[in-house]
């Protein structure tokens, strides 16, 4: 993301002439600000995926792991031959069916037992057995307060956007956590509602347990060193990350609210084993289509128009439709200042951050 500040543009001409006037001869008033050109995305390809949720949820096993995980309990007996791999394959899985089950570390193992085999999962550093079904309480308590605060017969959409922008303004990306060999609390639904501080791991946990107790449908899968989620809405799947929707300050960013696989691939890739892995092409509920900023040609007065409606806002989110039609926005509106044409914008400072790969453009006041 880039992030740039420009100061008001002041003339005694501007001054005397009144808005009218100078909405008129702006072109001529307002220097040209020299932009770095934008680069267009080059996507990457969708990795052959092995989804493994049928599989794992079949087995009889699955819920009687989990069944003893959500109490704490490390050690399990299952009446089957289970494999590392088969653990691995589990581990993917859990954190869409159970991300309250937040205290695992990153080692397991699986031995043969009388009966089957014992499967081991260990702790992760600095959570001790007799404080996890207390923690898990408290996060509980966290995602009902959340949603009881969820606006009265809000639609699925409102709920999605609601704890999504809740998550983002309540939680702080712990850059010093990120940075810590092997998993830490930052990396859970723990760290994000209750310690207010999380990496992307977390952000999506907490994402993914509030969707859960709302019924709607909801998953996780990781990629490029990351994690986001995918949310289902009246038969369409979304992609959500609220965790880069996390990089404006003072401000919730909906760069990454119900987008498309097309536009996800333009900034990651996945890795090979996931729980599952929807089809995600509808724009049908993305933000900026709900919000009327999704512009898929550079209408100037349309985009100005918008523009001045959200002048009295903290920030004027856009999304443009294609890399040129992006191009020729930025161009246009911050190289040659024609944003200030906008009624509420010809006279400020304001700044804009945008987001080449995303043709994402956001104007903060």
């Amino acid at each position: 993301m880039k992030f740039i500040k420009l100061m008001a543009a002041a003339t005694a001409m501007s001054v005397l002439s009144g808005c009218s006037v100078l909405s008129s001869i702006t072109d001529n008033l307002v220097p040209t600000n020299e932009i770095e050109p934008p680069v267009a995305p080059v996507a990457n390809e969708m990795p052959n995926i092995q989804c493994v949720r049928d599989e794992v949820q079949g087995w009889d096993w699955y819920e009687m792991l989990c069944l003893n995980l959500q109490i704490g309990e490390r050690k399990t007996i299952v009446h089957d031959k289970v494999r590392n791999d088969d653990i691995k394959k589990v581990l993917a899985q859990i954190d869409t069916d159970y991300p309250q089950i937040f205290w695992i570390g990153n080692s397991y193992s699986s031995e043969v037992a009388t009966d089957g085999s014992a499967v081991r999962i260990a702790c992760m550093d600095g959570v001790e057995k007799e404080d996890i079904p207390g923690m898990i309480e408290e996060v509980y308590a966290a995602a009902e307060k959340i949603i009881e605060e969820i606006p009265e017969n809000s639609s699925d959409y409102e709920k999605v956007l609601f704890v999504h922008d809740y998550i983002v303004n309540s939680t702080e990306y712990d850059y010093v956590g990120a940075m810590k060999s092997g998993k830490d609390i930052c990396h859970t639904v723990y760290g994000c509602l209750i310690n207010g501080e999380a990496v992307c791991s977390g952000y999506a946990a907490a994402f993914q347990l509030i969707m859960n107790m709302l019924g709607i449908e909801c998953g996780t899968c990781t990629g490029s060193n990351h994690a986001w989620n995918y949310v289902k809405i009246d038969g369409e799947y979304y992609w959500i990350d609220t965790t880069w929707d996390d990089n404006i300050k003072n401000n919730v960013n909906h760069t990454y609210f119900m987008i498309t696989t097309e536009q996800l691939l333009n900034t990651r890739t996945f890795d090979t084993i996931q729980g599952y892995v929807p089809e995600c092409d509808s724009m049908e509920y993305n933000y900026f289509v709900q919000n009327g900023g999704y512009f898929e040609t550079y209408d100037e007065d349309a985009i100005l128009s918008y523009i001045s409606e959200n002048a009295d806002n903290d920030v004027c989110e856009l999304m443009f439709g294609s890399f040129e039609v992006y191009e020729e926005a930025l161009n246009n509106l911050i190289g040659k200042s024609k944003v200030r044409k906008a009624e509420g914008v010809d006279n400020s400072e304001f700044s804009y951050s945008r987001e080449d790969e995303m043709f994402t453009l956001s104007i903060v006041f």
